[in-house]
C-alpha cells in the first residue's frame, strides 16, 4: 500500500516538474509556478509517507515540516523558506489582480525554484531508496 501511493506520487511529482518546465518554456512563467507550488507539495506528501510508514492526513504547515525533517536529518537542506515563498507566490501566481501578494517574482526566479524543487526531488528518491521503498 505504501509503496503504490509513493509510486503514484512520484509519476504525479514528474508530471508536475515536466508541466513546469514546459510553461517556462512557453513564458508562461504563473502556470510554471503553480505547477512547482503543487510539485513541492506533493514531495513532502511522500516523504511524509515513507517516514512514518502510513498515509498521514494532517495538516500541519509544510514549511514547518520541512524544517522538522531537516532538523531530524532526513533531509540535507533546509526547504522551509523555499515552501513558503512558493506558497506565497502561489496565491499571487493564481488571484493577481484579487490579492494583496505582489507579483514581484521573475522568470529567473522561477527557473530557480523548479531548480530546487528537482534538489527536492532528489533527496526524497535517495531517502526513498534507502528505506527500499523503491528501486
Amino acid at each position: 500500500m505504501v509503496k503504490k501511493k509513493i509510486a503514484e506520487a512520484l509519476a504525479k511529482i514528474d508530471d508536475q516538474t515536466n508541466l513546469a518546465g514546459r510553461f517556462l518554456n512557453e513564458n508562461r512563467i504563473d502556470e510554471a509556478l503553480y505547477f512547482i507550488w503543487l510539485a513541492a507539495e506533493n514531495l513532502v506528501n511522500t516523504l511524509k509517507i515513507a517516514i512514518n510508514r502510513f498515509y498521514v492526513k494532517d495538516h500541519r504547515e509544510k514549511s514547518l515540516i520541512l524544517k522538522e525533517y531537516y532538523v531530524l536529518g532526513y533531509l540535507n537542506r533546509d526547504y522551509s523558506e523555499l515552501f513558503e515563498r512558493l506558497a506565497k507566490f502561489r496565491i499571487a501566481a493564481e488571484f493577481h489582480p484579487y490579492t494583496s501578494i505582489p507579483k514581484s517574482y521573475t522568470k529567473d526566479d522561477v527557473l530557480n525554484y523548479l531548480k530546487q524543487i528537482e534538489e527536492l526531488r532528489e533527496e526524497v528518491i535517495k531517502y526513498l531508496k534507502k528505506r527500499g521503498l523503491i528501486k
